[in-house]
């Protein structure tokens, strides 16, 4: 109990440092030093954490990585290929509105963290050009750039469930997270667009070269996700051929110094701290054996999901990320000797909750990185999400109760 209290407390300084017009690298630095000196795991626990920073492959591989996309999104800003995709994927749809949804959609395929870096000016651009406030802006790159993670099978949450699970099939989870899928683009649409004005773009005629265009512009984002694929090669030497291309791209002009320039630090920084922070409070045992005290006290149906949804909410909201929470419930659910029809909607309820937890988390790096570029604060966001979050719950808990129904009826 003392270990969720220090959480708390580490938590409320995220706002009241912001409101002191913090740079949002540094108040998570602090959050995250503050946490660590009261977490009670000890020293040797906290230089462990700190060396794994550049020492694991999973964390060395993140920090990489956004750092590499953060270059990659200002050469393509610099040098118009960013411009390239909006102006030629706009005269595809003929439609402003379906484009600034499906832009940061198309731009999630890019299943690293920092992605939302490349899909935020994107946005940024035609909602101002529609008229809507930058704070729904950052909403609305949001909500929508984070439905691939839903349905890519090498997604990270995807990978761990197959991983820890193994019995499920992965299609199905897929199958059913198509529901959450229909009520994100459904409530995305209807909360943040529906009032905008429709503005047609004139199509111009020539659909084959525009989607030609298109492949070749945007080649710097997907490059590095075939690389991937194809060849199973870390993220960040992915990214080099993703770098190269925006060279071949670009009219070369200063393109090291402008790479350089367009190195982020403070999103370095912000990234780092969030790992820092993921790694301390899984190594609190205390913390962790009450989530471990909750799973073992369930006695019935009802129970079992009260808990996934306090706990998978909880932990995915105080680490920020997804994968932390799934981690975490998915081997107590393994436990519970259930059918495997109930397994998987088990699975399917924890990873949507973590899935909200993480979405909504102030250490959401999405979220983070979106503030930082759109300059909107976390109160002028979360304003925006005063239907959205609780309609979204309600639409999980639905689609769960509709499921149960239908494995009792079979």
């Amino acid at each position: 109990m003392v270990q969720l209290i220090v959480v708390a407390l580490s938590y409320l300084l995220i706002p009241i440092l912001i409101r002191k017009k913090v740079k949002l690298s540094y108040t998570l630095l602090i959050t995250a030093g503050f946490l660590s000196a009261l977490s009670g795991i000890g020293g040797e626990a906290i230089l462990k954490i700190l060396r794994s920073l550049f020492t694991s492959t999973s964390s060395l591989n993140t920090i990489l990585v956004v750092a590499m996309v953060s270059i990659l999104g200002g050469l393509m800003k610099h040098y118009g290929l960013l411009e390239r995709v909006v102006e030629t994927l706009q005269r595809i749809t003929g439609n402003k509105k379906v484009s600034i949804i499906l832009i940061p959609a198309l731009i999630g395929v890019l299943i690293v963290p920092g992605g939302a870096m490349l899909s935020a000016p994107f946005v940024n651009t035609i909602g101002e050009e529609l008229g809507i406030i930058p704070a729904r802006r950052a909403a609305i790159n949001l909500v929508f750039r984070h439905v691939a993670m839903f349905v890519l099978p090498f997604s990270t949450s995807l990978l761990v469930i197959g991983s820890i699970l193994p019995e499920l099939n992965i299609y199905k989870i897929i199958g059913l997270n198509l529901v959450m899928i229909a009520a994100m683009l459904l409530l995305g649409h209807q909360l943040f667009l529906k009032e905008v004005k429709v503005q047609r773009v004139e199509k111009s005629g020539h659909q084959l070269k525009d989607l030609k265009d298109l492949l070749i512009y945007s080649s710097p984002i997907y490059i590095c996700v075939l690389i991937n694929l194809i060849f199973g090669v870390p993220f960040y030497v992915a990214m080099l051929a993703s770098l190269a291309m925006a060279y071949v791209l670009s009219d070369k002009k200063d393109f090291l110094k402008i790479g350089k320039k367009s190195f982020n630090g403070h999103i370095v920084l912000t990234v780092m701290a969030v790992l820092v922070m993921k790694d301390v409070i899984i190594h609190m045992n205390d913390l962790m054996g009450l989530v471990n005290t909750l799973f073992s006290a369930s006695g019935s149906i009802l129970t079992v999901f009260a808990v996934i949804f306090f706990t998978s909410l909880l932990i995915g909201y105080i680490t920020g990320y997804s994968v932390a929470s799934l981690a975490i419930t998915l081997p107590l659910i393994s436990e519970l000797g259930a059918s495997l029809g109930m397994l998987h909607i088990y699975t399917y309820f924890a990873f949507g909750c973590a899935f909200i937890g993480y979405f909504f988390s102030p250490l959401h790096l999405c979220q983070a990185f979106t503030l930082q570029l759109m300059g909107v604060t976390t109160n002028e966001l979360y304003a925006q999400y005063k239907l959205y979050a609780p309609l979204l719950i309600g639409a999980l808990i639905v689609s769960v109760m509709a499921m149960l129904w239908i494995v009792a009826l079979v």
